[in-house]
């Protein structure tokens, strides 16, 4: 940037405690750039986010709640932006794209759009909220378009989501640029919580965590420990969360009478390193829908920076994070019997240490903050182009 910093203005209502936000700008940070908020917390204190696409007065209320954020944000506006070389929309803020967009680039900024998930995906095809040919469902579609359309550059997290976000809306793949979402390094820390000592005749922990979303297909996982237990296996599985299907994944659980499962309620982030480090095995997502292949989740780039052997489903995503890496152990969709086997085969501590030391390294190498902060060279470069090409153009 000619010797001087990348001025960034993170701009809207998205929800900074969210992990992908806060791994960007992390990531921003160590390239090089400085980071400011026009921010208004709307959307950290809505509990149910999913409530909106149930009841027509919930989306109401969530209209009335952005509506009066953003009118917030508009006031301070015109003196945040001028100092601005790049907007910064994060997660989740379709509707910041499409209002901001042309405010920041009347001042000057490169718009930049870090969505994490289309609306499309997430509340139509993943977790099938409304009816593909509803009126809101047709909102959402519209939203996401004129959204990606409106900014200047995407961050997708993997090239699968940049091609299917691509033919969403319109638009050729040079406008989207992929970037690992990472994890928290200052949480996920394996210096701070090495794995836990066991006893290895012992029943084999395994930990899932998440927010029992389609993606996650937490049923294939009670299926599988059923499978074991039925064979003798000894498993001590935790499942920390909720969410959508929480209940049904509950009900099958006790169905099949397993006899060590634990359900524990969400936890805070920073609890989350010392689950994995009592586990023996980390559990990703198993779902069989469009976007579990598209997408690499929280859950796994977490465990790979705790250095934790998991198992998750085979992806596109998943490969192209691998690098042909063995650093994960992975299993068709949906398959309980695959699971099954895939836990068997880890009773040999060696065999997880193995895989554990390679998902730190590939971590390291493709996803920590390091590596992110290269992956967002080409941004940088860009922003230098375009202010070179506006100074030319100033009389």
């Amino acid at each position: 940037m000619d010797g001087k910093s990348l001025h960034v203005l993170r701009v809207g209502l998205f929800d900074r405690n969210y992990p992908r936000n806060r791994t960007t700008a992390a990531a921003l940070r160590a390239a090089g750039a400085e980071i400011a908020d026009l921010h208004a917390p709307v959307l950290e204190s809505i509990r149910d986010r999913l409530r909106p696409a149930r009841a027509k007065r919930a989306l109401a209320q969530l209209g009335q709640r952005l509506v009066a954020g953003e009118a917030r944000l508009l006031v301070r506006a015109a003196s945040e932006l001028v100092r601005a070389d790049l907007a910064l929309i994060g997660y989740p803020g379709q509707w910041d794209a499409v209002l901001w967009s042309p405010l920041a680039r009347r001042a000057g900024c490169t718009v930049v759009f870090d969505p994490l998930v289309s609306l499309t995906e997430t509340f139509i095809e993943d977790r099938r909220l409304l009816p593909p040919a509803s009126w809101r469902a047709r909102l959402l579609r519209w939203l996401d378009r004129r959204a990606f359309r409106a900014v200047d550059v995407v961050l997708a997290d993997t090239p699968q989501q940049a091609a299917y976000w691509a033919t969403l809306a319109g638009l050729p793949l040079d406008r989207f640029l992929v970037v690992p979402v990472g994890a928290d390094e200052a949480v996920f820390d394996p210096g701070l919580h090495p794995p836990t000592s066991r006893d290895e005749s012992g029943p084999l922990r395994v930990l899932f965590y998440g927010t029992y979303s389609p993606l996650h297909g937490a049923e294939t996982i009670v299926e599988a420990v059923h499978r074991l237990e039925r064979a003798g296996e000894q498993i001590a599985l935790v499942m920390i969360g909720t969410g959508q299907c929480e209940a049904a994944v509950r009900q099958r659980a006790a169905e099949l009478g397993l006899a060590q499962v634990t359900f524990i309620p969400w936890v805070p982030e920073p609890e989350l390193p010392r689950w994995i480090a009592w586990a023996d095995i980390v559990l990703g997502v198993f779902g069989a829908t469009a976007k579990a292949a598209r997408v690499v989740p929280n859950k796994v780039y977490q465990a790979m920076a705790m250095g934790a052997a998991i198992v998750t489903r085979d992806s596109p995503a998943l490969r192209w994070l691998m690098g042909g890496e063995p650093c994960a152990v992975l299993v068709p969709p949906g398959d309980s019997e695959a699971l099954a086997g895939a836990l068997r085969n880890l009773r040999s501590r060696d065999v997880r240490d193995r895989i554990g030391q390679a998902a730190r390294r590939v971590f390291e190498e493709r996803a920590s903050t390091r590596a992110r902060a290269r992956a967002l060279r080409p941004l940088f470069e860009r922003v230098e182009r375009q202010q070179r090409s506006a100074r030319r153009r100033v009389p």
